[in-house]
């Protein structure tokens, strides 16, 4: 086969591909360093140009991997003793020309930012402190510790959660919270709805609130809890028999097994948004 002939075979759209591609690929650069450190490092990590992903090291070391997407972008990496401070830098704006994934001591003290890049924590059991734009925040796996989670209008999903305690706020983003179990938590949202999936163990504390967002809670029948739901403007489903039931307006307690002093207690707040109870 003629390769001239078969490139100019090629049709013109599949071109243009094949030369970003390349264009892409020429331009990606990944660098890795290492920094050892003491117990409760801490690590501060800003992106504003793309993703951050941080995750256990399993040792005292602190595993930086950063990977530019384009030749504007560049690192800036610095450690004062235990403290580890990352940074990229890009005189244009975009969501997609530099990333780090970050390894770190399981009991660091963390704190990732980003305007537009999404950010993921996974495995930790320090303080954690997430705070973002429009994109997605997630964590998962995170114990024993304290997390921090702020966002404009992004998502924020937090997965298997144990004995922690949680402030979670965001002005327009959707909250969902799935086995998140004997912790201490407090969300807010402006507009967005808030979820709340699984069993919340036997001590938990549980303030989830929002302005004109629904609220959707769903915990086992078997799990003792203590909710205390309200709504100003907004309507309820009809609650489940062994909930009772209370008016979209006004107050109530709801306990679904006197007498048990060992329950989670929940406190629902809405001022226009529904109330969703379920007991599967």
């Amino acid at each position: 086969m003629d390769i001239r002939r078969g490139i100019a075979g090629v049709p013109m759209g599949s071109a243009i591909v094949v030369s970003l591609f390349v264009s892409m690929a020429s331009a990606q650069k990944t660098k890795e360093f290492t920094y050892t450190v003491g117990s409760k490092a801490v690590v501060s990590i800003t992106n504003n140009y793309g993703p951050i992903t941080i995750k256990p090291s399993g040792n005292r070391q602190v595993v930086v991997r950063a990977s530019s997407y384009s030749d504007a972008a560049s690192f800036e990496n610095e450690q004062y003793g235990n403290r580890i401070e990352l940074r990229s830098r890009s005189p244009r704006p975009g969501t997609r020309l530099a990333e780090y994934t970050v390894l770190v001591p399981g009991d660091s003290r963390v704190r990732l930012q980003s305007s537009a890049g999404a950010l993921h924590a996974e495995g930790l059991n320090g303080d954690v402190v997430l705070e973002g734009g429009t994109a997605s925040i997630e964590a998962s796996d995170i114990s024993d510790a304290h997390l921090h989670v702020k966002t404009l209008s992004g998502p924020i999903t937090l997965t298997a959660i144990r004995n922690s305690h949680l402030d979670i706020r965001s002005v327009n983003g959707n909250i969902t919270l799935h086995n998140v179990t004997e912790s201490s938590v407090e969300v807010n949202s402006g507009h967005g709805r808030i979820t709340y999936e699984g069993d919340p163990g036997p001590t938990g504390e549980y303030l989830l609130a929002s302005h004109s967002g629904d609220l959707e809670v769903s915990i086992p029948a078997s799990a003792s809890v203590e909710i205390k739901a309200g709504s100003l403007k907004g309507e309820a489903d009809q609650v489940p028999p062994n909930l009772g039931s209370f008016p979209a307006t006004g107050q109530r307690n709801l306990l679904s097994k006197p007498g048990i002093a060992s329950a989670s207690r929940f406190v629902l707040r809405s001022f226009s948004g529904k109330i969703h109870l379920k007991r599967p």
